[in-house]
């Protein structure tokens, strides 16, 4: 545990990953998530605005299931949890593969590219569109709204994103197609009575999908990219063969996660974590980045190591609301960098065009990963 200061806000930090892990399996009832105003005695007594981007964010005001607990979790979760399968995220696999290997044709020219602008970022947001139904030329939308929640500067993108998605299910319910928000729709008519959710609560659910699903996947591809060429000799172990593609991906998650620190449950009574006292009304952050460098479960946490057994990391966290997107997010990675590492074997960090400014972490407490990663397709090009 760590008290953190977040912009003049007090909180605890779960920073180990059998306390993290502990926190997240809770069914008790002793942290809950939501219900800012209630549950945060910070907020109860005044210390906090409880009109800040922070306290919308977890507070519940979003609507989607990542603030609901118990009974009103699983009704929430449970047409998420029916439709959008491993079967529904497997059927996307040759649309991913065809996307991957299109932006990689487009980079092959080019001399140096910043492979997260051109590679991660059109990758995911491109997925969601075929998930969700949208069209194409809102695609950027999906991206712009996950970028201004992750930087807590904007209250007002709760309602964009709200009406942005609330209109495709509308669209959906009137036209469906194969995607994932027609499926919810036509659940939703077929539901009894006390089991609908309507087209706002399903809106809100799905943006947290987009929120969870392109911002956290989009980060971890470029730490995955940056990491690998960082480590040439991880590299090598992997595109060798001597290592599977499929436990490289799961320690780059460890290791890598994109997601640093999420908020947030609440103390409902006075309790301890890892022997730390936690009173009532207490706001606690999920430390997902530190739980990874946590020695107890990994030997030197810090190193980075491709054929390491990395089961049992916390990346797509645990518990009750262990994140639905898991199986798109390991589908993309497992395409993504096995594909770029085939197409540009000698792929090679650009370490130009104020390479060390590019590769500074986006400005958010939440997430970790590079502002820019800017790669030679072709290899570096010969000391003159």
């Amino acid at each position: 545990m760590a008290a953190v200061d977040l912009a003049g806000v007090n909180a605890l930090a779960v920073t180990h990953h059998e306390a993290l892990r502990t926190v997240l399996a809770d069914r008790t009832g002793t942290f809950v998530r939501g219900g800012a105003q209630q549950n945060w005695r910070a907020v109860r007594e005044g210390e906090v605005d409880p009109g800040s981007a922070l306290v919308r964010l977890v507070g519940g005001s979003i609507g989607s299931l990542l603030t609901a607990n118990g009974a009103a979790h699983a009704r929430l979760r449970k047409p998420m949890q029916t439709h959008f399968t491993r079967r529904r995220v497997e059927a996307l696999r040759p649309r991913v593969e065809k996307l991957a290997d299109d932006l990689l044709a487009d980079m092959a020219a080019d001399d140096s590219v910043d492979v997260k602008d051109r590679f991660a970022w059109p990758l995911t947001v491109g997925v969601l569109v075929g998930l969700l139904g949208v069209d194409d030329e809102d695609a950027p939308v999906l991206g712009d709204i996950a970028r201004r929640v992750f930087e807590l500067s904007d209250p007002g993108v709760y309602a964009e994103a709200n009406a942005f998605l609330k209109d495709l299910v509308v669209k959906r319910r009137a036209d469906p197609g194969e995607d994932l928000v027609s499926a919810l729709a036509a659940a939703d008519d077929a539901a009894e009575e006390a089991d609908r959710l309507g087209d706002t609560q399903i809106a809100a659910n799905l943006v947290l999908l987009v929120i969870a699903g392109f911002e956290t996947t989009m980060g971890t591809l470029a730490n995955g990219v940056q990491a690998l060429l960082a480590h040439p000799d991880q590299l090598r172990r992997v595109t060798g063969g001597d290592v599977e593609w499929a436990t490289a991906v799961e320690e780059v998650l460890r290791r890598y996660t994109s997601v640093s620190l999420l908020p947030a449950v609440f103390s409902t009574c006075d309790t301890e974590v890892a022997g730390v006292p936690v009173p009532e009304g207490e706001m606690l952050l999920l430390a997902y980045g530190a739980a990874a460098l946590d020695p107890e479960p990994w030997e030197e946490p810090a190193a980075f190591d491709v054929g390491r057994d990395a089961r049992g990391h916390l990346a797509f966290g645990h518990g009750p609301h262990l994140c639905l997107g898991a199986p798109l997010a390991r589908l993309e990675l497992n395409v993504a960098l096995p594909r770029l590492f085939a197409r540009f074997p000698d792929l090679a960090l650009d370490t130009g065009r104020g390479a060390e400014e590019a590769a500074v972490p986006v400005e958010s407490w939440m997430m970790h990963h590079p502002q820019q990663v800017w790669v030679h397709p072709k290899g570096a090009p010969a000391a003159v």
